[in-house]
């Protein structure tokens, strides 16, 4: 979808024709399309004038008849809705609303439709009129104050209470919600009949209700505890009719449904209350799940456990956002560490895991704390032989054994954010060696999470220092550990590293040999995701950190280039996998450039014998695009770094990069399908050209060598490349170079002309006379100052300023905006830019 505002006549052109919309359209989502399209018109500041000159609430009272499709019926009504609703210019549209006869118009439709058979339609009822709310008309009387407000007329009361039972949608019930929280508090009071309302809504006994009534209950609940500051009021209706421990009735609900719906209001209203009763709320629900339910709906034991688990998870999860949880009678003081332990002890018993960790001490007057112990007693832990399910707990003893497990890694892993334990980090790298932990892959990954998050708070602490963060290279080690995972630890050990100054020398040098050998470990992992995690890594190291940083985990040993991640790196470009010899290129690229200063890195690569002409080659000659980009940048990268980096003096003799290009393969590239690779394709020939520029005043016997490749004939072909960004590369470095030779040539400008034409001249009798190959020769016979003023006349033709307009940016929905789409619009049709498929939202 394009963010660039619709044009006034497309959208008058959609606007007519959505009452001729098909009712054969088989595809529901193509209203929702011009919906979306429509609504993107109102971003723009004339659009509400634009709709009243082109009287929109009679053209969408055209969809709104008895014969209308129900779905176009919907758009134009929720349109309606969002033009009421925008601040300042929606009074006209609804006072034309308003103004229309009583026995017929849009309004009476709208509250004629409100219990439509088509849930679609009762939804965008709902909406319309929450918008209206929104807007400030929902009390204010229509057909010029004869008529009732349209309040009255839905008799809301009524009308809420049948949406928030609708059990055949729950969108239209979530729709119902929050116009409940538009309409509840008004004029800084609550209203009285909506307060009657939830009551008797809730009052119903627990036992008596549906489950229909049970979602209404408990998404009524949800949206009045999320009650904002502002409406403080509404909280605590919500409290009232409903108090936060009452949830435990559904929270041991029969039904899954149910439970997992009470569990989110509890989880949200854990994050967005600030109530001070939240925390003794809490634990008396926690308290309730360790004894027998006495409304007569039983549940097994340890669907209570799982969640009575869940619940800690939540709490543990808010206690840093939310300090009611911490206060003195909540459910965290005194009890956390007991809770971490239980949890932590738990997945030991179930993987069968041996631990030194001391004993935990239970409170025996704390019936939650015994009743979550149980769970660890080898006569009832889940994970005993021949576990059955537990009556009403709607899954199997594996299920429950294993949501049991998951609520307790999660619960580990909230705590891990706000504390550190040792015994418990030892516990989670044990847990991720297990093999029953490495096969579910949701438990693996939140006990990683753990790990993850107790390093990362160990880092913080002063206390604490390095010596933890020792675990972090042992962890990357482990192999069942795939690529996303691996990308979090790594980013763990860049934290570290960035963080080098605040740790002691001898125990930070310790930790990047440890890593060093761990992504060595990585590099040559089964899985190529794994390896290319790894490589990417270097780079981002490198790039981010600077070599003097980095060198300590990339080279760790001093003096010993051969040794180190750069050897990986170049052994890389062999691999098997695409992606893993683009990033060996990338990570090469890296350290060249930001080691310049370091002689022994940069010829440990530009000398070795895999970068020697024949490997560079075979590099660009690679089948995949993105691993000729990143071959191209590491060739221009050493190019640079030979011709003009402040160390060149060290690699005057190393020419191995240019001796891999010919003009044949330069070409070739210069026509590459890929529009990067003939970017990366440019700045190489610019790159030539500037060694030319630079070496041929001098003689040197390069100069034939990048004379046979013209790179200037190359790149200034390359000016009318189909690519506008390839012709801004070509466009910025001839402009540069022309610059320079501006300066060299208008010293002496009479003199410098003369020779130029004299130049021109003589070049041009030798190419009708001779054949070209004598021609380059006589060439190369030039002085380089006659060479010099070849290429500036070649560049004084070139027509910057018509190759800079060449650069604007088409509007890319330009050619779909000023088409002609008021009937085309309807038609069905497969092909581009055609019928249903004309506007840019398609």
């Amino acid at each position: 979808m394009s963010n660039t505002a619709i044009s006034p006549a497309a959208m008058h052109a959609v606007l007519r024709q959505l009452p001729l919309m098909s009712g054969r359209i088989v595809d529901d989502t193509r209203h929702e399309k011009v919906l979306s399209y429509m609504r993107l018109f109102l971003a723009s500041p004339d659009a509400i004038d634009r709709l009243s000159e082109w009287d929109v609430v009679g053209v969408l009272g055209e969809c709104l008849q008895q014969s209308s499709d129900h779905r176009v019926s919907a758009v134009a009504v929720r349109f309606l809705g969002d033009c009421i609703a925008v601040p300042e210019a929606g009074q006209s549209v609804w006072r034309s609303l308003a103004s229309e006869p009583q026995d017929r118009g849009s309004l009476k439709w709208i509250v004629e439709n409100v219990d439509s058979q088509h849930a679609l339609l009762r939804f965008s009822c709902l909406y319309f009129v929450r918008m209206v709310a929104v807007g400030g008309y929902i009390e204010e009387s229509t057909q010029g104050g004869d008529v009732s407000s349209l309040l009255e007329q839905l008799d809301y009361k009524r009308y809420i209470m049948r949406r928030l039972l609708d059990s055949s949608s729950y969108f239209v019930v979530e729709e119902a919600c929050r116009l409940l929280g538009v309409l509840v508090y008004r004029h800084e009071r609550l209203d009285p009949v909506l307060c009657e309302l939830v009551q008797a809504l809730v009052d119903r006994p627990f036992a008596l209700q549906s489950t229909g009534r049970k979602l209404a209950v408990l998404s009524t609940v949800s949206t009045l505890y999320c009650g904002t500051t502002e409406r403080r009021q509404v909280h605590c209706l919500g409290l009232r009719v409903l108090p936060l421990d009452k949830l435990a009735l559904y929270l041991v609900d029969s039904d899954r449904l149910i439970r997992d719906r009470a569990l989110d209001v509890l989880e949200n209203t854990l994050r967005l209350t600030d109530d001070p009763g939240c925390g003794p709320a809490v634990r008396h629900i926690l308290t309730t799940l360790t004894g027998e339910h006495g409304d007569g709906v039983a549940v097994g034991t340890k669907v209570r456990a799982v969640t009575a688990l869940r619940i800690m998870a939540a709490v543990v999860k808010e206690v840093p956002s939310n300090k009611r949880l911490a206060d003195a009678d909540s459910c965290i003081r005194g009890s956390s560490s007991v809770f971490i332990d239980i949890a932590t002890a738990l997945l030991c018993i179930a993987h069968d895991l041996e631990t030194e960790s001391s004993p935990i001490n239970v409170d025996p007057d704390d019936e939650l704390q015994l009743f979550l112990h149980s769970l660890i007693d080898p006569a009832v832990a889940p994970s005993r032989p021949g576990a059955t399910a537990d009556a009403g707990s709607g899954g199997s003893a594996q299920g429950i054994k294993n949501a049991m497990l998951i609520e307790a890694a999660r619960i580990v892993r909230e705590y891990c954010r706000i504390g550190f334990d040792s015994d418990t980090v030892l516990v989670l790298s044990q847990l991720l060696e297990h093999k029953k932990v490495q096969a579910n892959a949701q438990l693996l990954q939140l006990v990683l999470d753990a790990a993850v998050r107790a390093l990362r708070f160990a880092r913080h602490s002063t206390d604490l220092g390095i010596t933890h963060l020792l675990e972090l290279p042992a962890i990357i080690s482990n192999f069942a550990i795939r690529a996303p995972g691996l990308k979090t630890l790594f980013e763990l050990a860049h934290e570290v590293i960035e963080g080098k100054d605040s740790y002691d020398d001898e125990l930070f040098k310790k930790f990047c040999v440890a890593l060093f050998r761990s992504i060595r470990e990585r590099l040559v992992d089964v899985e190529w995701e794994a390896r290319d995690t790894a490589l990417e890594f270097i780079s981002t190291i490198v790039r981010d950190q600077g070599w003097a940083r980095a060198l300590c985990l990339v080279c760790p040993f001093e003096g010993d280039a051969r040794n180190s991640l750069i050897i990986d790196a170049i052994q890389a470009l062999d691999d098997p996998e695409e992606y893993v010899r683009a990033s060996g290129a990338q990570a090469l690229t890296v350290i060249v450039d930001k080691a310049q200063n370091d002689q022994d890195t940069v010829w440990a690569i530009i000398g070795h014998t895999r970068l020697n002409r024949d490997g560079l080659a075979s590099l660009l000659n690679d089948s995949e695009a993105f691993v000729k980009r990143a071959a191209l940048d590491l060739v221009y990268m050493i190019g640079w770094t030979v011709t003009f980096s402040s160390s060149r003096i060290y690699y005057d003799e190393s020419y191995e990069w240019l001796h891999c290009l010919s003009y044949s393969k330069l070409y070739h590239i210069a026509d590459d399908p890929d529009f990067e690779v003939r970017v990366r394709c440019a700045n190489l020939l610019a790159l030539l050209l500037n060694c030319w520029l630079l070496h041929v005043d001098h003689g040197d016997s390069d100069v034939g060598v990048l004379e046979n490749l013209q790179p200037g004939t190359l790149l200034i072909d390359m000016c009318r490349d189909s690519s506008r960004y390839v012709r801004r590369v070509c466009l910025d470095r001839l402009s540069d170079m022309k610059q320079g030779l501006d300066s060299h040539f208008s010293k002496h400008p009479n003199e410098e002309e003369a020779a130029v034409d004299d130049t021109v001249a003589k070049v041009a009798g030798e190419d009708n006379s001779i054949s070209n190959s004598s021609s380059m020769s006589k060439r190369q016979q030039m002085t380089g100052h006659d060479q010099k003023a070849l290429f500036y006349q070649k560049l004084c033709a070139i027509d910057f300023a018509r190759l800079k307009d060449s650069l604007t940016a088409e509007h890319l929905y330009q050619e779909a905006l000023d088409t002609q789409v008021e009937r085309e619009l309807m038609d069905e049709s497969e092909a581009p830019n055609k019928g249903n498929n004309i506007l840019d939202c398609y």
